[in-house]
């Protein structure tokens, strides 16, 4: 079986794929592939037409609104994904953006090394402690909740939560405070941390309208896709000190040029989509797909195919 990738896997389970399967890595190519690795590949009607062999396609992580599903489904190209497993490395990434953003050391170490500040302890750079700060949740999966437990045990912060799905006696097990709305979330929290997935009611669903309801010391978080943020709207609430300040780990048009607007900011930290890149985040979900391949293979993955 031939199977495409041209985006770096970890190592070990790179090993392990090129033991069992003929690796394909160039474009020139992909009209002999039977299945596809992305982990950031549009998935679109013009790459589909490219693989008449093509078999199945399976996402390195959780996110697929990059792919025509339409399409595949059309094609009979069945997808999976391997949900969750870096969910702890985004989680841990969420803590550090609202350390970050409290105690402003992204503003402090860039003004520092520019030279803009000669004295110890600065008092114009005050920062603020998290503990017993309210962080509010738009979403409730894996990722948001393992953010929220860190937050809720090791800061004593109180977390209020919204989601369509959660009911009040759900918020009650996971240990949250139920929100009617995402209106209700803005207006209380400390910190918003964005954890929902891109669709066509969630595009550019963060706009104006909401970021006038946050306080201006509280502080916005985004860590999973760009296009749910109307970016013109943020850039403006920033640059304004409407808002506090916010983190970003994705933007709308990713990669982004380090001349984009938002960067040009003081009170903003971006990475560039590292949320679940860590080594054992990568080792997880590289071998959860190595193994897809093996049991679609074997005939065996049809409980987890997607389609």
């Amino acid at each position: 079986m031939k199977v495409f990738l041209c985006e770096p896997i970890h190592q070990k389970a790179y090993r392990q794929l090129i033991e069992n399967y003929e690796v394909i890595d160039s474009f020139d190519n992909l009209h002999e592939c039977q299945v596809i690795i992305s982990r950031n590949l549009k998935i679109n009607q013009s790459l589909i037409d490219q693989c008449p062999l093509l078999e199945l396609v399976v996402i390195h992580g959780t996110g697929y609104d990059d792919v025509d599903i339409d399409y595949l489904k059309a094609k009979h190209v069945h997808l999976c994904n391997t949900p969750s497993l870096n969910a702890l490395s985004v989680a841990e990434l969420i803590v550090t953006f609202v350390l970050q953003l409290s105690r402003q050391t992204i503003r402090l170490q860039k003004n520092y090394i520019e030279d803009k500040i000669h004295t110890i302890a600065p008092i114009e750079y005050l920062g603020h402690e998290i503990s017993h700060k309210t962080f509010g949740l738009i979403g409730t999966g894996q990722i948001a909740l393992k953010a929220a437990q860190i937050l809720h045990d090791g800061f004593h912060m109180n977390i209020i939560a919204y989601s369509r799905s959660l009911t009040p006696d759900r918020a009650k097990e996971l240990n949250l405070t139920y929100c009617q709305s995402m209106e209700e979330v803005f207006q209380k929290a400390d910190y918003v941390s964005i954890g929902t997935s891109l669709n066509q009611d969630t595009y550019h669903m963060i706009d104006r309208k909401l970021l006038s309801l946050m306080k201006p010391t509280s502080y916005l978080i985004n860590t999973s896709r760009g296009a749910i943020i109307n970016e013109n709207d943020l850039y403006e609430y920033l640059k304004e000190k409407k808002i506090a300040g916010a983190a970003l780990d994705v933007l709308e048009f990713e990669p982004v040029k380090h001349t984009h607007p938002l960067l040009s900011l003081d009170n903003i930290v971006y990475t560039p989509h590292i949320g679940g890149s860590t080594d054992e985040a990568l080792l997880r979900v590289g071998f959860a797909v190595v193994q897809s391949i093996d049991r679609y293979n074997r005939g065996e993955l049809w409980k987890d195919l997607l389609f």
